[in-house]
């Protein structure tokens, strides 16, 4: 076998760190985009040359999370589940030697999240954690850091038809289901269901909503379902439609609330004097919806670690700048009652 046969191309990752520059960085410098630096190309190419003269890959050489920048983007003001999970990531970056910069877009405004997106590749990074939203913009930004190089996390919401890496959060439709089956089974009188969702750009609301109501439809014909209310997570425009549905339904027998916003909810339906006669389903433990089961206002919580959610986002990336597939990104569905509550 001659001797370049032995000789290993040197992998974009192993260029970056033996350089000391971002994975982004390198292939502009291997594809000849503009916007590097004469002595940055140079260190990129000096260490192509060292890495492509040997026969394996180089010993002396940080692990591969050394000095890589990871971009982390959520949607603003979402509530304390959010909260949680961007605390969590940043603390998995930090123990496995990622630089973390997070950025809060606007909530449901593609153009902002697409603003964002393009502004990570802009200022440079090697990998971006995002929850997205279903829309063109998105899936277009998402597009361009992928042919630049950058693997894209999606997170808590799915953006299949994107080029993103790797989708960690609920399988959603079957958490749908498994809100409706309960809802539906602690329904014993005939009446309506309402649905509260947090917006029609969550591919993760219209999931959960799809499993929910399949299992309505087909196992539970003594309850209808109205018309979904998409509250955009805002806890008073919920507050109001909560309200003005007590005051118009009379036969209402249950609320599942597959978004935010559960503060408004629980405002109408004391207010109403009704909390104990509605079921009540909602997603996510919180200190609000722990309260809640506490106090009987909550019957159950679908919920989803947000710990492990983080962990299983960022060792995607660890294994992807090691050359190997994602980590499996499926994070198991908890049913939390008031007599399992921890």
């Amino acid at each position: 076998m001659s001797t370049s046969e032995n000789q290993r191309k040197p992998r974009v990752i192993d260029v970056a760190l033996q350089a000391g520059v971002s994975t982004a960085t390198v292939d502009r410098v291997l594809n000849g985009r503009p916007g590097v630096r004469a002595k940055t190309i140079k260190k990129v190419l000096d260490a192509m040359d060292r890495l492509g003269a040997s026969t394996a890959r180089p010993r002396v050489i940080p692990s591969v999370p050394a000095g890589l920048t990871i971009d982390v983007v959520l949607a603003e003001g979402a509530g304390f589940a959010n909260d949680v999970l961007s605390s969590e990531l940043k603390t998995y970056c930090e123990r496995v030697g990622f630089s973390y910069r997070r950025t809060f877009s606007k909530r449901m405004v593609p153009e902002a999240l697409r603003r964002t997106l393009d502004e990570c590749m802009e200022r440079g990074t090697d990998g971006v954690i995002v929850q997205p939203l279903e829309h063109p913009l998105v899936r277009d930004a998402i597009a361009r850091l992928a042919n630049a190089g950058v693997p894209v996390v999606c997170i808590l919401t799915d953006l299949p038809a994107s080029d993103r890496l790797a989708y960690v959060g609920l399988d959603n439709r079957a958490a749908g289901r498994a809100a409706g089956l309960l809802t539906g089974r602690l329904c014993s009188d005939s009446g309506d269901l309402a649905l509260f969702a947090g917006g029609e750009l969550y591919r993760s609301h219209e999931e959960r909503e799809a499993g929910f109501r399949s299992v309505i439809r087909d196992s539970f014909h003594h309850l209808g379902i109205l018309a979904t209310f998409s509250s955009g997570d805002d806890p008073q425009r919920i507050y109001v439609m909560a309200r003005d549905l007590l005051k118009d339904c009379d036969n209402l027998r249950g609320i599942c609330c597959i978004g935010g916003g559960n503060r408004g909810i629980e405002k109408a339906l004391l207010e109403s004097g009704r909390q104990k006669q509605i079921v009540y389903c909602a997603f996510n433990l919180t200190p609000l919806t722990r309260n809640g089961l506490l106090s009987g206002i909550f019957d159950v919580v679908v919920h989803q670690d947000m710990e492990r959610a983080a962990h299983t986002a960022v060792d995607s990336l660890v294994h992807h700048f090691e050359g190997n597939a994602p980590s499996p990104g499926t994070i198991p569905t908890e049913l939390i009652m008031v007599e399992n509550l921890r």
